[in-house]
Parts: structure tokens; sequence; C-alpha cells
């Protein structure tokens, strides 16, 4: 892993030497599924090219968020540290130009872990040529003629994974299932029943992968042994290294002591026709008792609003700490304003599936604010989005 990211860091110095820049870029959230699929399916690409010996294509794997901003993704800068993945060789969004590669008809363009294009990177399109996502499908971006790969498991990285175990798994080493499984465990809130994410697809491949992790893993500051001499794992062994990881991932993703509510906003954001919709590592209603969070709410909303863009927010929160995962959603929008009014109402309908029940109404002067406990933990942001979108389509 390391050799190839020296390569693309490299290769980022001097891209007017390559034919074809095959950049592998995550979701604008960047968070830990997606950031470890761009290194990991870089890595596969990176390695299937030097086979083939094929050097005038260069393989960068794309963080789809500033250098500055990475800080705030608190589990992925863990994750990296923990597998040994010097920060210095990764790439950031702000680093490279890909608008210019694409307009050179330079740029091949890999997505993992999403398959829309933001407003910002619509003019893209025509330089994507490979789709990996576990997301439903929206049929507004059908990707016709390109490499797909949409099938809706717990995490994306269970597909990026069994893709290299079918096609190469000689490369998967001990960094790369640990990379891996971190994802997987997180996107499945490790295999809980109650949330119901994982398919069996999801448990095969982390099947798989722990077979290939026989030393110590990543596990928050101590060490611990997988397995017995023979070189077998017990389900009882299995269970308590996935617990640890898991645990250690969630403990850095909502460790929020050096972060800002400005900070909490931008660390998991995502939009949805021009309408941001954070995702919290704590829930809203924690978020709102912080100092200064309801002027980062105006603040980052009256900025939107700047740029002629909507004038509201759709806020998720999340608790994983202890053995109930608990979810709430906050409205946030200045007035008046009639898609809050339609979102609202799409969100509160019996259809949406949230099993959403109100705990506090703000009305003020010049902005609102609505918070709902969700009865339904097992819908993610995934289920919501499309309910956002199609209550916001056409505004």
């Amino acid at each position: 892993m390391e050799e190839f990211l020296r390569a693309s860091k490299q290769a980022l110095e001097g891209l007017e030497n390559f034919r074809k820049i095959k950049v592998v870029m995550g979701n604008e959230s960047c968070d830990l599924d997606s950031a470890v699929c761009a290194l990991v399916h870089g890595f596969w690409h990176f390695n299937k090219l030097k086979k083939e010996h094929v050097d005038d294509v260069a393989v960068i794997p794309l963080l789809n968020v500033t250098k500055r901003m990475f800080k705030i993704k608190t589990e992925v800068v863990y994750v990296m540290k923990e597998n040994n993945i010097p920060l210095e060789l990764l790439t950031f969004r702000d680093e490279i130009d890909l608008r210019e590669l694409s307009e050179r008809q330079m740029l091949e363009l890999s997505l993992v872990d999403h398959h829309t294009l933001t407003d910002y990177d619509v003019s893209l399109a025509g330089s994507v040529v490979e789709v990996i996502d576990h997301r439903p499908q929206d049929t507004n971006w059908p990707w016709t003629g390109r490499d797909i790969n949409l099938e809706k498991v717990g995490s994306c990285a269970t597909l990026v994974a069994r893709n290299i175990l079918d096609k190469n798994p000689r490369l998967v080493d001990q960094q790369i299932s640990s990379l891996l499984k971190g994802p997987i465990l997180i996107d499945t809130s490790n295999f809980s029943e109650s949330v119901a994410r994982a398919t069996q697809l999801d448990i095969q491949v982390m099947q798989e992968l722990e077979k290939i992790s026989t030393n110590t893993e990543p596990d928050g500051g101590s060490s611990t042994g997988c397995g017995d001499s023979s070189g077998k794992s017990t389900p009882l062994d299995t269970q308590t290294n996935r617990n640890k990881i898991y645990s250690a991932i969630l403990n850095a993703k909502t460790d929020i002591s050096c972060l800002s509510p400005e900070d909490l906003i931008l660390k998991d954001l995502k939009f949805v026709n021009g309408i941001p919709i954070p995702g919290l590592p704590i829930l809203v209603e924690e978020f709102l008792n912080l100092n200064a969070a309801l002027e980062a709410l105006n603040s980052f909303t009256r900025e939107r609003e700047s740029q002629h863009q909507h004038r509201l927010m759709v806020i998720l929160g999340m608790n994983l700490k202890g053995q109930v995962v608990k979810r709430d959603l906050g409205v946030f929008s200045f007035l008046p304003n009639d898609l809050e009014n339609k979102i609202v109402k799409a969100l509160e309908s019996v259809d949406s599936g949230l099993d959403l029940s109100p705990s506090l109404s703000t009305l003020k002067e010049n902005w609102s604010l609505k918070l709902y406990k969700q009865g339904n933990v097992r819908a993610t942001r995934k289920q919501i989005l499309p309910i956002i979108q199609s209550a916001s389509a056409g505004c």
C-alpha cells in the first residue's frame, strides 16, 4: 500500500507525464467507508496496471475533502494511523484539478461509495468509467455503458473487498484486511441484529478477511491475539476482536472534544438537491446543548442563503454507545420557507417509515427548529435521502 501511495503522490507532481489519470474518488462526506474504498480500490487498480506493464496511466486515490478539513474526520484519521498509512501520502480534493483533467480528456474517474454527482462535480460525468456503491439506484444516474457495481449491502467496503478477493486475493495482506474490516463493522453496527443492516455478503466477506488476519489487530491501544496456537480462531476470539476494533473506531468517531459545532456540521455532510444533510456522531438533542450550536446552524444556513441556495438543513443524529442505537432528526430553516413544510410533511408521513415523534419545536422571528426522535433506528441516511430528494424535486 505504501508503495502505491508514494507512486500516486509522485504522479501528482507530474500529471502531464501520463496519458491517463485514473482517479478513485469517494463521496463528499469522506466517511470511513468512502476513504477506505478509495484507497483499497485504487491499490487494486495500481497493481492491475503494474501486472499488465502499463506505465503511462497514474492511479490516484482521492479523499473527497480538502486537506484542511481532513482533521475533523476523526475516525478516518484514527484508522489510517492504526494501519500505518502515512497521512502525508494521502491526496485530497484541493490537491488536484479534476475539471482540467476532464476537459483535457485525461481523466478516468471511478466513483466509490456513491453514484450521484454533486452540482459542483456534474461536469465530470463524461469522465466516469466505473461506479461501485451500496446505495439504492438513483434513476437519474443510470451510468449506461460504464462498469457498474451497485448492490445493496451494509458497506461499500464489502463490494471492494469482494472484487479484490475474487480477482487478486494475494493483494489482501493483514494491512488491507484490517483497513476493510473497519468500515464493514461500523456500517453494520458490528453486525447488530437490532440494526439489521448486514447482508449475507457482508458476513461472508468479513469472515474471509478475518481468515487473513492471523496476527495482531488495531484495537485502540492494546494488542490481542486472534486465534489459538494452531492458527484457528474461535467464535469467541472473533467476536472479542470485532468488539475491540468496533469500539476503538467508534470512540474515535464520537470524540468531539476538539471539534466545534461548525466542525460537527461539516464532519459528515452530504447534499440532496442542494439541501445540506449533516450526519452527527451524537444526537441532535446533544448537539443543541453545545455552546454556540444554534449560532453555528444560523451561520451555516446564512452562508448557503448568500450563495442563493436553500435556506434550510436536515440534521441527522445518532448515538451508538451502549447496547441500544438511538437516532433523532432535526429540521432547521429560515422563515418563511415553503420547502421546509414539504420536507417536514414527507418525513412525518407514515409512508416514510421513520416513525418520528416530535420532541422540540422552536419558532423565532426569522427561523424555526423542529426536533424528532426517530423510532425506526434501522432507517439510516441512505433511506432518508430519497425522501428528501422526492420532497424537494423541482425546488
